[in-house]
């Protein structure tokens, strides 16, 4: 007989080959009140110094940053972000940061450190120019933030005048701005940040600052501000409600297709609804380059389709076209409208038709082109060799005033949430961007084009549909073809994608996204909103030479 015995021993302790510092960041976020556990209202703290007993977490003295609601530190959420094999004791929870809360951290290798948290409200140390407007004659400032100076570009003799700007949240200026002076001069601004310390000089003049040779100037693009439409302006979403942006200079539209709000497009605040607001029925807005907005209702066959336009917020759109809607293929358009161009010129308005099907079988789209000024007849055109669309999540535009080049169709459903280019002399696609990686549960309904600084552009977004998609905005050199390849998030023409918010979840998918130039051809604008992600975003690029 053969047999096998065998010892028992106690197992040795594993200890990581590689011990680092344990503790690497604490995070706090409000436990209470309308920010309770909020992703964006999350403050954290570096561990810069582990062998530092005291670590304090910063608390911004107001939140959202520009408004006026005080933070209350007293009942905060704070977690740890610590190496593997690290723990803490006692177990972080919601706790007093104006109070000194002290833990221990025990690493892998058993040795412990002693900590002690509190929280620190800090005042803000932003102090920028945000924006800058002339007020006679009326000129926007082109601002070089890396620089200190603000650009008048103007052949116009300049004098005694009064300034309209945008500065930091809770930050102060002088001189006063809005009291006249000579700006045949340099004027030089102070901007002192709410901490009271921190400042920034400001020089603005006349002048003409240099310009690249081509397109927007890598790693000019700039967040200007991010906005929750429902917590920041009272905006729901809600069923057959359409979400989409027009631009009149300094001021950005959104209409939600039954009134149209209008903000402070530099700091996204809110302002009210512009003159003449109105239900489009689930219908849309959109600007040309020029600052003349559009906006039509959304209709079915045989029923009264109407483009109303104005160049002011408080002027009244009036009629553009009308027509009864019996021409071409489709049941029903108006959910979106885009142009290219400058209405009051030469411009080239679409607006998608549709019709239901299974699988998607539609593919045209009203068009009107606008020659000095004088809107022509409508024409109904039909797309071939490109992802057809069956419902009201589509949008075209045209990449320039020439009828003959190229347009751009990106739309949701069946084998959609790609982007087609189409030659507009055969109108037959010519190039097809696929879903992006993780873009297939994604509702891309938006599609924007804009000539800037020799370059053109076309930007789409990627809005929610479920909880799970993905949003996301992504802008394309489009000058020409040669890139045009790949998918929505590799392709060798993307130069640019957004961030991501969702604030909200799916109760109607509509989303929209305007790429809007500066009148001096320094600036260009990306705007988007996102329904059922309650976003209102906003971004700026510039070409100035560095």
């Amino acid at each position: 007989m053969l047999s096998i015995l065998s010892g028992c021993h106690s197992p040795e302790k594993i200890v990581t080959s590689e011990v680092r510092q344990g503790l690497n960041s604490l995070s706090a976020q409000f436990s209470t009140g309308e920010y309770k556990n909020d992703a964006n209202a999350k403050f954290t703290l570096q561990i810069a110094n582990p062998d530092q007993e005291l670590q304090v977490i910063p608390i911004p003295w107001y939140y959202p940053e520009e408004s006026t609601n005080e933070t209350e530190i007293t009942k905060m959420k704070v977690t740890a972000n610590l190496d593997d094999n690290t723990i803490i004791e006692p177990g972080l929870s919601v706790l007093d940061l104006t109070k000194e809360n002290p833990i221990k951290v025990k690493k892998a290798d058993g040795s412990i450190k002693n900590y002690i948290i509190r929280g620190e409200r800090k005042k803000s140390n932003k102090c920028a120019i945000i924006n800058f407007t002339l007020n006679t004659p009326e000129i926007s400032g082109v601002i070089d933030q890396d620089n200190k100076t603000i650009s008048l570009i103007t052949v116009d003799q300049l004098g005694m005048s009064t300034a309209s700007v945008a500065i930091s949240a809770h930050a102060s200026i002088s001189p006063d701005p809005t009291v006249a002076r000579d700006y045949s001069e340099p004027v030089i601004f102070t901007v002192t940040a709410h901490d009271g310390t921190t400042t920034a000089q400001y020089t603005v003049q006349k002048t003409i600052p240099p310009k690249i040779n081509y397109g927007f100037r890598p790693g000019s693009q700039t967040e200007l501000w991010v906005s929750d439409l429902s917590v920041k302006y009272g905006i729901a979403n809600g069923a057959n409600k359409n979400h989409t942006l027009a631009a009149i200079g300094n001021h950005l539209i959104l209409s939600v297709g039954t009134e149209q709000h209008y903000f402070n497009a530099t700091t996204g605040e809110k302002l009210g609804l512009i003159a003449g607001s109105r239900d489009l029925a689930g219908g849309a807005i959109t600007s040309d380059k020029a600052g003349n907005l559009l906006m039509c209702n959304n209709t079915t066959k045989n029923n009264t389709f109407t483009i109303w336009t104005t160049n002011s917020v408080s002027k009244e759109p009036v009629v553009l076209t009308s027509m009864t809607y019996t021409l071409g293929k489709g049941v029903r358009l108006g959910a979106k409208i885009s142009v290219q161009g400058d209405i009051t010129k030469d411009a080239i308005i679409v607006v998608p038709t549709w019709a239901w099907a299974n699988p998607p079988a539609h593919n045209e789209f009203i068009r009107w082109i606008v020659r000095d000024g004088v809107v022509g007849a409508p024409e109904a055109i039909v797309a071939t060799n490109i992802v057809n669309w069956n419902s009201a999540n589509t949008d075209v535009v045209y990449g320039s005033v020439n009828p003959q080049g190229n347009y751009f169709i990106t739309n949701y459903g069946g084998a959609g949430n790609k982007l087609n280019a189409v030659d507009g002399a055969t109108n037959n696609g010519v190039g097809m961007l696929a879903t992006s990686t993780w873009g297939a549960n994604s509702n891309f309904n938006a599609v924007d084009a804009v000539e800037f600084n020799r370059a053109t552009y076309v930007a789409i977004y990627g809005g929610m549909h479920f909880t799970y998609s993905q949003c996301l905005g992504y802008m394309f050199d489009v000058t020409t073809l040669d890139q045009f390849t790949e998918r929505i998030d590799n392709s060798p023409s993307r130069v640019f994608t957004t961030n991501e918010y969702k604030f909200g979840s799916p109760v109607f998918a509509s989303s929209d996204i305007v790429l809007v130039p500066s009148v001096d051809g320094y600036k260009l604008r990306l705007y988007y909103t996102d329904g059922n992600c309650r976003s209102l975003v906003a971004w700026e690029f510039d070409c100035i030479d560095k």
